[in-house]
């Protein structure tokens, strides 16, 4: 889909108008903005945020695991989880059936954070697909899921954790 006609005022993007790359850092930055009040409100980072669900989502997770979900390197994941852990959000525990690994659970604190943002993300989230039709928003994630599942060399969709 392209201009014809661009409205007054507005810059011609030509074919950035249609570059993935441009119009997700774009999307980001916007939602971005309108969590920065969620943000605070929650004393969370972004970050934190999908760190804290996913393992509310998943008790035990692993740090292997939870880094390739989030797309995070083994370091900076280790920093987090470490920062979260101080804060008494999350604990690490040794699984019975590898003791190398480290499996990850919430605190009552950690569940209660999670439990009090949820209704928060879900409103926002109500609010940034507002324009969508429920069809739309289901094709919207097919088709977001496809192509992350394409960037990361996966031609299995089965093959990444459920959304």
């Amino acid at each position: 889909m392209e201009y014809e006609e661009e409205p007054e005022g507005r810059l011609d993007l030509g074919h950035l108008y249609s570059d993935i790359s441009f119009v997700t850092r774009i999307l980001r930055s916007r939602i971005l903005e309108r969590n920065e009040e969620f943000f605070t409100k929650h004393e969370v980072a972004g970050g934190e945020v999908a760190v804290l669900n996913l393992i509310a989502i998943n008790p035990g997770l692993s740090q292997k695991d939870l880094a390739q979900a989030i797309v995070l390197r083994k370091s900076a994941l280790t920093k987090l989880v470490n920062e979260l852990e101080c804060v008494g959000l999350i604990e690490r525990r040794k699984e019975a059936t590898d003791k190398r690994l480290n499996a990850l659970y919430l605190t009552e604190a950690g569940a209660a954070r999670v439990g009090r943002m949820r209704l928060d993300m879900s409103r926002m989230q109500e609010e940034l697909l507002a324009p969508l039709s429920q069809a739309e928003r289901a094709l919207l994630f097919e088709l977001l899921w496809r192509l992350i599942d394409s960037a990361s060399g996966r031609r299995d969709p089965s093959n990444r954790l459920d959304p």
